[in-house]
């Protein structure tokens, strides 16, 4: 049984995502690309690979964003565009599929339905890596899209993971096969991670800024205890529901990329 959905938003240095398209090795109907670059820098060869045949993708889909949306505007495009989808695979551009990862993934939600979420890799806190995730329908219906108020990156996981940690989704963390990040294997985040932020000085500064500001918002969201993993059952001392999800354009906007 085919994968529905793959996602990968990109930002810059199209090698990365040209690798992980040609890392697939598994029937999958739709590879959706997420072009957050915003600039037109490279939109050819982006659309290059859309054009290009696939022995196991069936249609390759490029999405130009007239501007950067973030990681988790990208991540929560992808489930909306495909929203009819039983799941949806979203994986960081600098990432490459080992061999029989796919397979054993997809084979992972086919076994055990009430699976809400696969991580390939546990991370260094045994709470799933989220380079690379399956999503299923039911979680997005019980905990809500990702929170857009982390934009332009990072804390977008830390949020769902306090939301998870308020419920009773069942998840697997760590899968047999391997994967690549950067030029390491799935646990070298930390060494080969982040691509993104290392093409560019200006960037990186920018997105070490935003994960600064990310982090007071999750404490003003959570708890002072958030980063301990002990979330307030609440956002926000339950003024908002676990599953609800709002957008705060002044805050946004304090963190634009410019671009």
């Amino acid at each position: 049984m085919s994968i529905p959905v793959i996602g990968a938003p990109v930002v810059n240095n199209p090698y990365w995502i040209h690798r992980l398209v040609m890392s697939v090795d598994y029937p999958v109907d739709n590879f959706v690309i997420i072009n957050n670059n915003g600039r037109g820098e490279i939109d050819e060869e982006l659309d290059r690979i859309a054009k290009s045949s696939h022995n196991f993708i069936n249609k390759i889909k490029v999405c130009h964003m007239p501007a950067n949306i973030g990681c988790v505007g990208a991540w929560n495009l992808i489930i909306k565009c495909y929203m009819m989808s039983p799941y949806w695979v979203i994986v960081n551009d600098d990432v490459a599929f080992g061999r029989g990862l796919l397979k054993e993934m997809a084979e992972s939600v086919q076994k055990d339905p009430e699976v809400g979420l696969v991580h390939a890799y546990p991370g260094n806190f045994d709470l799933g890596s989220w380079d690379m995730f399956l999503i299923r329908d039911h979680v997005i219906e019980t905990l809500g899209l990702f929170d857009e108020n982390t934009y332009p990156a990072y804390c977008d996981d830390a949020d769902y993971i306090m939301r998870i940690l308020n419920s009773n989704i069942k998840r697997i963390i760590s899968l047999e096969g391997n994967y690549f990040h950067g030029n390491g294997n799935k646990d070298n985040y930390y060494e080969e991670g982040s691509q993104t932020s290392k093409s560019s000085e200006v960037l990186g500064d920018k997105l070490n800024t935003a994960n600064e500001v990310n982090c007071e918002y999750m404490k003003r969201k959570w708890g002072d205890t958030w980063h301990m993993c002990q979330p307030k059952k609440l956002p926000f001392n339950g003024e908002v529901k676990l599953g609800s999800n709002f957008y705060d354009l002044k805050f946004v906007r304090t963190k634009h990329t410019g671009f």
